[in-house]
């Protein structure tokens, strides 16, 4: 077991096959040759007595039962146990002490020496697990070495005294940094990701630097340059797309890539890369097919997504069943959902939905659905679909009528959001968000004053919310009222959030308000940069509009139709202003 699939063993509860202790064969097979009948009598009597004691509660006795069946029949499953009744305790020495009894009284077992390692991490006795950490890595073999480096800085990263654990990895690397290692490279990296955790950037971009001198094919020192350029450090990009374009790049690496390049949107390089680790065939990078099935949906690419579904399923029905596994299979029912919706058959989409096993999952594909039934003018059934979704908790029926609430809103059914909406905000009054939305449908009901006394309270309770503050301030703007207050609670908002495309957007459109068309064009255009969003757009458009900027103004306009062709301040800004651009985009969509 690599030390990343060791990690996830606390919170697997590390539970022992219920067949082995059912089992009297299986149980004599395992005790010491040592062990008498009486002594293994009694010790399958013990831990008996341990499983109804856990089961009333008493997880102490169950705890003391299990660790002395443990070094008495000297069985992996039993000091697991026991570590499990420790840690429903909450007691972490507990857990501790079972983890090392079994790692003493198996030292080769990689297994009990990542439960210690882990243990002590949790309880944040850093230097005493130098030597574990040490004979991990010892144990290693040379096919998971690679992902045991990587891992390292993972287990750490919550340690918040970083240079004492850069000071222990450094010791439990030692012979791996020595000259001759062919991990020294890796080993480099691995302190510098350290590094870069501490804050400090160039130290790791010397490391990485370090790393790729050493072993150019290193994939570590690729990771540590992957993060190093996700943080903003564009020195670390050239090493970064060597590494990604040669053919030693590990395919592993590639898939870290790939999310990074969806991430900027360059969605046809990310494809390409894809395509190279799909090719490798490893089940264990399965998700590699399912980030290829939504580019390829996102190209419109239907047959192709459906394929590259078809073998992602293939691959994941090779590894163990698996709450992992399961979660794979109901994302690609999700997205053949999301097919079938867009092609028009939401029939076999409902279908599709009904085979997703988690309920979150299941009710975040039937709001989907919704809204794709919602577009084909299927109004009710839209509605009817997000009322089936499933509801474990209050939350969950809290996001239910808040997706019908959206629904109805997207079809401009305002005053029936409106009523929905008020049942919730009456059961949760202090609840500030659904107050917020309830104020923005009492102003698209035209309810201004409504809106404002709404908005106004919830700043008086939350002066923080920067939502609320922009919103009043937007709409206080928008209607030429009282601009002075418009920028106070404007600006109030952009100290919360300095880089928000839409705080941004209210600034640039109180500026032109107030007649400052540079300042607005300029405040509006990072908006824009920021987030391409219609509205947005409507706004810059116009800016530029009555700049004299027309032709700039109408491509904006044009490329924001394309996007979002229902949107209604777009249209009605196109339509006021420009109408003859108005036609040509209503043309176009018709095509």
């Amino acid at each position: 077991m690599s030390l990343v699939a060791g990690s996830a063993l606390l919170l697997s509860g590390c539970q022992a096959t219920p067949a082995q202790e059912n089992d009297v064969a299986a149980r004599l097979e395992n005790a010491p040759a040592s062990l008498s009948a009486r002594a293994m009598a009694e010790s399958v009597y013990e831990v008996l007595v341990a499983e109804i004691a856990g089961q009333q509660g008493d997880l102490a006795t169950a705890y003391s039962l299990l660790m002395r069946a443990a070094q008495t029949r000297q069985q992996e499953d039993l000091y697991q146990r026991a570590l499990q009744a420790a840690l429903q305790m909450g007691d972490g020495n507990r857990a501790l002490e079972a983890a090392q009894a079994w790692q003493k009284a198996m030292p080769q077992s990689r297994e009990a020496n990542q439960t210690v390692l882990q243990m002590l991490l949790a309880l944040n006795r850093i230097p005493q697990s130098q030597w574990h950490l040490r004979q991990e890595l010892r144990l290693t073999p040379d096919a998971e070495m690679a992902e045991n480096l990587y891992a390292i800085p993972l287990l750490y990263q919550r340690v918040p005294d970083k240079q004492m654990v850069l000071k222990v990895v450094e010791a439990a690397l030692e012979e791996f940094l020595q000259p001759g290692s062919p991990w020294r490279g890796d080993a480099v990296a691995v302190l510098g990701r350290i590094q870069l955790q501490a804050g400090d950037a160039e130290g790791a971009l010397a490391r990485m630097r370090e790393a790729f001198a050493i072993n150019p094919r290193a994939s570590g020192a690729a990771f540590l340059a992957l993060e190093l350029y996700g943080g903003g450090e564009v020195q670390a990009g050239a090493p970064l797309h060597r590494y990604a374009a040669s053919e030693q790049a590990s395919p592993r690496f590639l898939l870290s890539y790939a999310r990074m390049l969806i991430g900027q949107n360059h969605s046809e390089q990310a494809l390409e890369v894809l395509e190279r680790v799909t090719r490798v065939n490893d089940p264990a990078l399965s998700e590699a097919w399912l980030a290829k099935a939504a580019l390829e949906a996102g190209r419109q690419d239907y047959a192709r997504a459906r394929a590259s579904l078809d073998a992602f399923e293939a691959q994941l029905v090779q590894l163990p069943p698996s709450g992992a596994r399961q979660r794979g299979l109901d994302e690609a029912n999700v997205m053949r959902a999301q097919l079938a919706d867009v092609e028009g058959d939401h029939d076999a989409a409902r279908r599709f939905i009904e085979q997703i096993r988690e309920p979150e999952v299941a009710a975040r594909a039937l709001f989907q659905h919704a809204q794709a039934l919602a577009g084909a003018g299927r109004l009710h059934e839209a509605r009817e679909a997000i009322r089936s979704a499933p509801a474990l908790d209050e939350d969950m029926r809290h996001m239910k009528v808040l997706a019908e609430v959206q629904l109805l809103r997207d079809q401009a059914r305002y005053h029936e959001a409106y009523v929905l909406l008020s049942a919730l905000v009456e059961a949760s009054p202090d609840d500030d968000d659904l107050a917020y939305e309830l104020a923005l449908l009492a102003e698209r009901l035209g309810r201004t004053a409504e809106m404002e006394a709404r908005l106004r309270a919830i700043i008086a309770r939350s002066p923080e919310h920067h939502h609320a503050l922009n919103a009043l301030g937007y709409s206080l703007a928008d209607r030429g009222e009282r601009l002075d207050e418009a920028r106070t609670l404007i600006t109030r908002a952009l100290a919360f959030e300095p880089d928000s495309p839409y705080i941004l957007d209210s600034l640039g459109w109180l500026e032109y308000r107030e007649g400052n068309l540079a300042r607005a064009i300029e405040l509006l255009q990072k908006a824009y940069d920021g987030d391409q969003d219609a509205e947005i757009a409507a706004h810059l458009g116009e800016v530029l509009w009555q700049a004299g900027q027309r032709a700039r103004a109408r491509d904006i306009w044009q490329r924001a139709a394309q996007a979002q062709p229902d949107n209604q301040t777009l249209r009605e800004t196109m339509q006021r202003l420009d109408a003859s651009g108005a036609a040509e985009s209503r043309r176009q969509e018709s095509q």
